[in-house]
């Protein structure tokens, strides 16, 4: 099963061009979607989580047309917003059974409740209340709600933002075990998400798709071209009026920048073996 998206676009009432003939063909496996806040991911992950409807263009998950067919949809989706909802004074097994009687599990119901807790390491604290768990436990939850009734499709947007680095890798590790068997599409901006989980993926923005592909070959594409320099805070503004800087970051208080060129720029800059994070400013910047 594949997820098809072809010439998707959305325009909402006060002019914003959300989606712009989006095309994207998702396979089994993870799958990530890279892009800066405001990039249209939001609005691409609710159209295909059948939250809200297109202006124009086609989804098919399958046999399944995916903008007619939302009950069919609904059927196989797990989904996992970037803010989801709780009762906050009812314990996590109460919540996860609720929520699982809603998706139409019956008989066996409790064992599957049961088993899904003790996958997202939560069935110790399954009497606890949800207001008393931690931001890890708290999404560790949400990708139960997302995961109980063995759905075909899944997507998480931004799941890890607010988590600890511990909690992180551990979040990882669990939808790194899910992307194996589904269609798992994660929606992020933070492109070391991308980087350690995703075999595929896309980079969006202003509603465009810049890039999609094999994040290896992102980076094959662009071999030759980065360029790296450590700085003084004082040089910066004239290394970006000269050239093309696409990222900084600081290394020992000093800005290390990155630039796009085709030609070694001299000027004391080395040759730098491009990463996804080069990818991705690249893209961003139109140079790539």
């Amino acid at each position: 099963m594949e997820l098809e998206i072809s010439s998707l676009s959305k325009t909402y009432a006060n002019g914003v061009r959300a989606l712009d003939d989006v095309s994207l063909t998702i396979p089994r496996g993870m799958y990530g979607l890279l892009g800066p806040n405001g990039a249209g991911k939001s609005t691409l992950m609710r159209t295909i989580a059948t939250l809200q409807d297109a202006d124009q263009g086609s989804v098919r998950l399958g046999e399944l047309d995916v903008l007619t067919q939302k009950e069919g949809v609904r059927a196989l989706l797990g989904y996992l917003p970037q803010d989801f909802g709780v009762y906050p004074k009812i314990s996590a097994y109460d919540m996860l059974d609720h929520l699982a009687l809603l998706k139409g599990l019956g008989q066996g119901r409790k064992a599957q409740v049961e088993a899904m807790l003790e996958r997202v390491n939560l069935y110790e604290h399954r009497k606890k209340a949800l207001a008393s768990f931690s931001g890890g436990m708290r999404q560790r939850f949400g990708i139960a709600q997302a995961l109980i009734g063995n759905p075909q499709l899944v997507i998480v947007d931004e799941p890890t933002a607010g988590l600890d680095p511990g909690e992180r890798n551990r979040f990882y590790n669990l939808l790194s075990e899910v992307g194996e068997h589904v269609i798992l599409i994660l929606s992020t901006h933070i492109v070391q998400d991308v980087m350690e989980l995703c075999t595929n993926m896309a980079i969006i923005n202003r509603g465009r798709v810049l890039f999609a592909g094999r994040p290896e070959d992102g980076t094959r594409a662009i071999e030759g071209r980065i360029w790296r320099k450590s700085i003084t805070k004082a040089e910066m503004a004239a290394h970006e009026a000269q050239y093309r800087v696409i990222s900084t970051k600081l290394i020992g208080g000093r800005p290390l920048i990155h630039i796009y060129q085709e030609e070694a720029p001299g000027d004391g800059f080395i040759a730098s073996a491009p990463d996804l994070e080069d990818v991705f400013f690249s893209k961003i910047a139109g140079l790539a």
